[in-house]
């Protein structure tokens, strides 16, 4: 999808968010229109892309703007623009939830089915084949795609998006010995509160709570496959990438960042602004701003973004 970006209003926009210093860019270069976005593996005339510090055969970039690093090293004669800031990968992604065109889905499915007592927001979307529980709330611009199945009472915020194949409020794995030797279930009587501008992967779980609610925060973002267990309580904008294994009545603080096939051993607590590495297993409670990996997981020294 085209857009017709002057890069005068793109550095118009990065200073006003302060990612940008105004006096960097030769005033000539400023009536340059920027048509789109483009990988600088795979660049694209008349395009946007960022980089590292990297080095390239500069003959073989065609993008027209490039945002880099504030140390990079850049070629002396080129037709290409620089942009130099602290975080080239996190500038550009802000740029382009900024300036590219996102469609918005509204309606529901004629094979959704919708349970009883249900409140259901302004502006939603519900997919195909999806099942919505009685007494489901689901907040305004929400969209729930297809086979999503979202048990009873659970409670959805505004501006979610619940991608395809999740399930939401099933019960989760809570089997004891009776006293014969038998294996019962604890019922799980509790719910799930997921609140706003929250995102749910492909096919992730998250289960209701046993006595006290599973709850999801505002901007919490959720990878695909993962599972998030009973009573887990997880703040405000951190994010759980793909594969993760949340163990139930963990916690997990705002900020906090997750990394693929992490698992969490049931109860600990991850502090704010921590970094749990890759394929991580986590058995004790992480400090805040503290690095883990490796298994068992133990602290390391965590990497500058533009490494």
């Amino acid at each position: 999808m085209n857009i017709h970006l002057k890069l005068d209003d793109l550095l118009d926009f990065l200073i006003e968010k302060k990612l940008y210093h105004p006096d960097i860019i030769d005033k000539t270069a400023k009536g340059t229109v920027i048509k789109g976005f483009s990988s600088i593996f795979h660049s694209k005339p008349n395009t946007l892309s960022w980089m590292k510090n990297q080095s390239f055969d500069w003959s073989t970039i065609q993008s027209s703007v490039v945002i880099c690093a504030r140390n990079a090293v850049l070629p002396e004669n080129t037709g290409i623009i620089f942009i130099p800031v602290e975080n080239p990968r996190d500038t550009f992604a802000i740029v382009m939830n900024k300036f590219y065109p996102q469609d918005s889905l509204f309606g529901i499915s004629e094979t959704a089915v919708i349970g009883e007592n249900c409140e259901l927001g302004n502006n939603i979307y519900i997919g195909h084949h999806a099942v919505i529980g009685n007494n489901v709330k689901i907040g305004d611009n929400t969209q729930i795609h297809h086979n999503v199945t979202i048990h009873d009472s659970t409670s959805i915020g505004s501006n979610c998006i619940i991608h395809s194949g999740v399930v939401i409020g099933e019960d989760g794995f809570g089997y004891h010995n009776d006293t014969d030797g038998s294996i019962f279930k604890l019922p799980h009587i509790a719910g799930v509160i997921i609140e706003d501008h929250v995102e749910v992967g492909t096919n992730s779980c998250i289960v209701r709570g046993k006595l006290i609610d599973t709850v999801i925060k505002n901007n919490v973002k959720i990878g695909n496959l993962s599972h998030i267990s009973h009573d887990v309580f997880i703040d405000e904008n951190a994010i759980i990438t793909h594969l993760t294994h949340i163990g139930g009545n963990t916690k997990i603080n705002s900020h906090s960042w997750i990394a693929p096939g992490v698992v969490l051993k049931q109860g600990v607590s991850i502090g704010e602004n921590a970094l749990v590495g890759m394929g991580a297993a986590v058995i004790r409670d992480v400090n805040p701003n503290e690095t883990v990996a490796g298994v068992p997981a133990k602290p390391i020294t965590r990497k500058s973004p533009n490494a």
